[in-house]
């Protein structure tokens, strides 16, 4: 697996111009806490070295399986019913966000 980096051809599925084009369509929105999860997870994903916008992670280079895991942590704190609603909604951006760089099918849950 190949680090993230500038230079680099692809992260996961998507070129990095492909990454800064929906980070700049989220940052461009007013969705709430899902916007933000998703901003959020593009800039991380553009930045190995910064923490990780869920776990707070820190990969100094970002594999397909880092991101997997992000995008796990993502998830399970969309689904905790015991976190506030805002910020289970900025886990579902975190999550749609990374899936969408993983090449996953979009959430419909």
């Amino acid at each position: 697996m190949a680090a993230a980096s500038a230079a680099q051809e692809f992260i996961a599925v998507r070129t990095p111009r492909e990454i800064v084009d929906r980070a700049a369509c989220a940052a461009g929105t007013c969705g709430g806490p899902e916007a933000r999860g998703a901003e959020a997870a593009y800039r991380w994903v553009l930045a190995p070295g910064t923490p990780a916008p869920v776990t707070g992670t820190v990969c100094e280079y970002l594999y397909d399986a880092d991101l997997a895991a992000e995008e796990r942590a993502a998830l399970l704190t969309a689904r905790d019913a015991g976190r506030s609603k805002a910020e289970r909604r900025h886990a579902r951006g975190v999550a749609d966000a990374l899936g969408w760089v993983l090449g996953f099918a979009p959430l419909n849950d």
